[in-house]
């Protein structure tokens, strides 16, 4: 275990350092370049260099996410949603596409589609996950080749050149697997040595197609939520019982949700996200039974609190600001004003169906917080 844990933490610090090496040589190639030209940037050139790279990194964004969209129609996937930032398109159950804001900390956008139909163990996988960081080459070589063809400015060379690096940089930051990241190329390589993980990456891809249609996880195939027992060293098999556990807290089956959930904080393979809403929801659990113990005092913890900051628009994070406020804070005004936040937020959510087992529980809260008082707490 401890070395698993070292081998984990050498690996995010070699992340760690290759990412700011890259952002120096990305720097340095540009100084370099305007000490050269011996420009003087006015405040028009820096105003414009800072434009140019927010434009750049969002055309990154959408090349990337356009590459799986397309790299998964030639593959035999079906759309079911497109997402830069927080700004979605979705196609729902009436089969049209629908505008949503949806975001995930962690992620500047997402391409989600239906995968093709999973038979004898197989289904295609690699272009799909290729796709992003291809097209993310693809717009690396456009910059490259406006840079050798077009006449233009030095300190303009200098800045596109650096872009155009950016680029490559991104790209092998997809398709290089690093599993701390959880990246595209972390994804084919657990697919392709995994036949669990190859299982468990096809039923993800088709619980969020059902979710869109409108289906509520209660209501999805249970053979889908069985535990898979092998290779529970890769992140994709672990994160199918989260969605197990989000499927019982769908049924209500909150004792059973709780257990498992303890179990899955003490999985080394669990994505960090998934462990942080856990917290929030075995925090829901106690406070719901009455109680304030170990997860209510870790939502305190500074990390925690940058978490709920990010995700401050996440469903089950507004449930638990509510049922906080509601049973723990005795503040009713507090709490109303949560409930005004979280019904802005389900006008534009996704999946309006993931919302009704969070109304129910924060209906659950109104009754509970009639019983308990401060004292009990």
């Amino acid at each position: 275990m401890a070395e698993t844990k070292k081998q984990k933490s050498k690996k995010q610090i070699m992340g760690i350092i290759v990412w700011f090496a890259c952002c120096i040589a990305i720097g340095v190639a540009l100084g370099i370049t305007l000490a050269k030209s011996n420009v003087e940037l006015s405040d028009e050139m820096l105003l414009s260099c800072f434009i140019g790279f927010l434009v750049w990194m969002y055309l990154h964004i959408i090349f990337h996410e356009g590459g799986h969209l397309i790299c998964g129609l030639l593959t035999g996937y079906s759309f079911v949603s497109f997402r830069v930032g927080s700004f979605m398109w979705e196609k729902q159950k009436d089969g049209k596409v629908h505008f949503c804001r949806f975001s995930l900390v962690g992620t500047g956008g997402q391409c989600l589609m239906g995968p093709p139909e999973y038979k004898d163990g197989k289904f295609p996988y690699v272009l799909y996950n290729l796709g992003g960081g291809l097209m993310n080459f693809l717009l690396a070589a456009v910059g490259i080749a406006l840079l050798v063809m077009l006449p233009m400015a030095e300190w303009l060379q200098g800045f596109l050149g650096a872009m155009a690096f950016n680029g490559i940089f991104i790209g092998a930051m997809n398709l290089i697997p690093i599993r701390k990241l959880n990246n595209d190329g972390s994804n084919i390589m657990e697919i392709s040595k995994s036949a669990a993980a190859k299982r468990a990456f096809w039923l993800q891809m088709r619980m969020n197609q059902e979710a869109a249609k409108g289906v509520r996880l209660k209501d999805m195939p249970a053979e889908w939520f069985e535990t898979i027992t092998e290779n529970r060293k890769k992140i994709m098999v672990t994160s199918i019982d989260v969605f197990s556990a989000n499927r019982m807290m769908d049924r209500m089956e909150l004792d059973a949700a709780e257990e498992k959930m303890v179990r899955l904080m003490k999985e080394d393979y669990l994505a960090g996200i998934y462990k942080s809403l856990m917290v929030f929801e075995l925090s829901s659990l106690e406070l719901l039974k009455g109680e304030k113990s170990v997860y209510t005092d870790k939502t305190e913890e500074p990390k925690l609190q940058q978490f709920e900051k990010a995700m401050k628009k996440f469903p089950s994070i507004l449930r638990w600001q509510y049922i906080k406020a509601k049973i723990l804070d005795q503040n009713a005004e507090k709490a109303e004003e949560i409930r005004k936040t979280f019904d802005n937020m389900a006008q534009t959510y996704p999946h309006p169906c993931e919302l009704e087992s969070e109304r129910q529980l924060m209906q659950m809260a109104d009754e509970k917080a009639k019983s308990f008082s401060s004292e009990t707490l």
